[in-house]
């Protein structure tokens, strides 16, 4: 139950608001609630909405679902000879579709969008089907030492047991997550039912009864009784207008178990003085990926020839519709008449007034921007008519389904140095190159979460997979680190000052260095349109009209630099198209230096004292993020804060215990510590 209220004080005059900003503080005062909403919880094998209480319990939304997972593997290891092995081995894995242990199982009894039928919820057994009763996983690992013990390849590889080449390759499956099929659940009409009553609590929405008691001294918490209808009288939504249909998640019919394709080749060698050196190719490729969209997206085609006359008066001087002047400083040139514009003729049909819809000041803003996909929803809020959804029923329809796909290319090269004589260091560097067409975890995207018009995460438009197929989200080119830790030689037995006495010896000895140097190039973005052109539920990218590339700029009265010095070079798309690639600029890099230093004292041969100064971000450098993560910033192109990246929320990895938001300057901390 949410019981809402409040006020707000300003200074001025009375106004029409005050009257409300007072009425409010008066039912404060009275203890009245503005307003009760309760949502219940629909038993669909009694086909009645359960009360808040049972007695002393609460109604809990526990739908008890199930996955169940079989996994059974076979390993082995067969020494072929002294300086050959080999591994492998099959896992064998069955994974059903998720059910409901309460047998609450609902799928629509027909396709969810194509055939034009009503779609009805009908129980079934499971969340989705599935006719894989097992996927197999094989591994294979192969590990070989040459030893020649003469020729050039000899000197390439070393004496015995000096060289080591290794390759392996395995198939790896993913699982639908629990919260996907709760998300799923949560979303099917009639399981559940929000009721709302406002003071003085006359009427509920939804065949609720309203509250008895109008005070919060008359019992809390206020409650509304159950609805008078029933659960199932929801499983067959009617049409209706965007914004009152139902949003759905629905799951393919036939989800498939995503595959992931792994194999690598590394060369490792060791050298002199302590080094070992290795160089390796990883690749990884992901087939049937989960991946989640909206599958009633708006379709803004019909209405492009209409569009563009509509925009064409505007250009001219004129008001959309064609009857004069958009204002007395202009003049209408060439004017189309409305008779000549069919959207104006539809929309009257429908019963709307065709005139004044495209005249309002919404719709100029829509077709001032080129924003065809906006103007077909607020056709679809105004009239079923023109049928621009595929399922008027509801609204958005979560589609999860196996359309995801990726890969991943990258060369390795390591070259690491054993600790031995006070000196261990290592270096790591991937160049590498991640492809996909969606870089999230559609978990979140199950409830709708995921499905917004600005994140960079989701498909433009779905009728065309292949634009979304680019370097992904999280990509970095270039991953180098460094790390080395060194113990300096100088104190008693050192190489310097090694006769050293006791005090000098406390003084100059016993430190020791630690360094930790991480850089990584930018990750991908791309540069938004501000306007959904296309498709309703997503902004468009901006088209790219001039040469032009991402870099750290300052520019004059903006906070922090910006990666774009202004929005010359991009346009918005024309209407019913997407605009550039996704990912095609790449954000600034990001580099970080920690270091340490550690001094230790030796009081007695059973105490010593350790004292330990680290410093995070040493050089108190700044790593500004990509417009699309900064905390201000914006990639829309119609955006105040576009190219933006003024103090990022990037934190570097060795600090993220110690500072979890933030872009973070350095710290330094020390710590004392008695060892004995």
């Amino acid at each position: 139950t949410t019981v809402n209220g409040g006020f707000t004080a300003a200074a001025g005059n009375n106004t029409a608001n005050d009257n409300v900003t007072l009425g409010g503080l008066v039912n404060n005062l009275l203890g009245r609630p503005a307003r009760i909403q309760q949502t219940f919880i629909g038993n669909l094998s009694d086909n009645v909405f359960l009360p808040f209480r049972d007695g002393n319990n609460v109604t809990l939304f526990a739908e008890q679902h199930k996955l169940n997972q079989y996994n059974f593997f076979f390993q082995d290891e067969w020494k072929v000879r002294p300086n050959l092995t080999l591994n492998y081995g099959v896992r064998w894995e069955i994974n059903p579709a998720a059910t409901t242990s309460g047998g609450e199982v609902l799928l629509a009894t027909t396709p969810i969008v194509g055939t034009g039928a009503p779609v009805s919820f009908a129980e079934a057994d499971r969340w989705y089907d599935t006719t894989d009763i097992g996927v197999f996983g094989p591994r294979l690992g192969l590990a070989w030492s040459p030893d020649y013990k003469d020729g050039f390849f000899h000197g390439l590889f070393g004496e015995t047991g000096r060289s080591a080449i290794r390759v392996g390759y395995g198939i790896a499956y993913d699982t639908i997550s629990s919260f996907q099929v709760t998300a799923a659940a949560g979303r099917v009409p009639g399981l559940l039912v929000t009721c709302s009553s406002t003071f003085p609590f006359t009427t509920a929405t939804n065949g609720c009864t309203p509250p008895s008691n109008t005070t919060v001294n008359s019992g809390f918490p206020l409650t509304l009784s159950p609805p008078s209808i029933t659960p199932s009288s929801f499983l067959t939504p009617p049409q209706q207008v965007f914004s009152n249909a139902p949003p759905i998640t629905v799951f393919a019919p036939e989800m498939k178990v995503p595959t992931v394709h792994q194999w690598s080749l590394s060369f490792q060698r060791e050298l002199p003085m302590g080094f070992v050196a290795q160089a390796a190719y990883i690749g990884r490729a992901g087939n049937r990926l989960f991946m989640a969209y909206n599958i009633n997206q708006i379709n803004s085609d019909p209405l492009l020839a209409s569009f563009g006359l509509l925009r064409q008066n505007l250009d001219n001087g004129c008001r959309p519709d064609g009857s004069g002047p958009q204002s007395t400083d202009r003049s209408c040139v060439n004017p189309i008449p409305a008779a000549s514009i069919p959207l104006i003729g539809r929309l009257t049909a429908a019963g709307l007034n065709g005139a004044s819809f495209v005249n309002n000041d919404t719709v100029i803003g829509q077709l001032n921007t080129n924003a065809a996909g906006a103007l077909a929803e607020r056709i679809e809020d105004n009239t079923l008519a023109l049928r621009l959804r595929p399922n008027q029923q509801f609204s958005t329809i979560t589609y999860l389904d196996n359309s995801g796909a990726s890969n991943y290319h990258a060369a390795q090269f390591t070259i690491r140095k054993r600790f031995s004589s006070g000196l261990g260091m290592n270096m790591a560097y991937t160049f590498g190159k991640s492809i996909d067409n969606q870089s999230v975890d559609p978990v979140g995207a199950a409830s709708g979460g995921g499905l917004t018009t600005t994140t960079s995460r989701n498909p433009i438009d779905i009728r065309n997979f292949r634009e979304e197929r680019a370097r992904s989200d999280f990509d970095r080119r270039h991953v180098l680190t460094i790390g080395s830790a060194w113990d300096l030689p100088v104190g008693s037995g050192k190489r310097f000052f090694g006769d050293a006495g006791s005090v000098v010896n406390q003084i100059l000895g016993g430190w020791s260095i630690n360094g930790i140097y991480n850089y990584m190039s930018g990750e991908p973005f791309s540069v938004r349109s501000g306007s959904r052109t296309s498709n309703s539920a997503h902004e468009s990218r901006a088209d790219v009209i001039a040469p032009i590339r991402a870099q750290l700029q300052e520019v004059p009265s903006v906070a922090g630099p910006l990666v774009f010095p202004n929005d010359d070079a991009f346009a918005i798309p024309a209407p019913g198209t997407n605009g550039a690639g996704r990912n095609i600029f790449t954000a600034p890099a990001y580099w970080n230096l920690d270091l340490s230093f550690i001094k230790i004292f030796q009081l007695s041969e059973r105490f010593r004292m350790q004292f330990r100064t680290e410093m995070f971000n040493a050089l108190n450098h700044t790593n500004f993020d990509n417009p699309r993560d900064a905390s201000s910033g914006s990639p829309s192109i119609l955006s105040n804060l576009f190219a933006q990246t003024c103090c990022a929320a990037v934190a570097p990895p060795s600090t993220q215990t110690i500072i979890q938001t933030g872009e973070s300057a350095r710290v330094i901390q020390f710590a004392l510590k008695l060892q004995f």
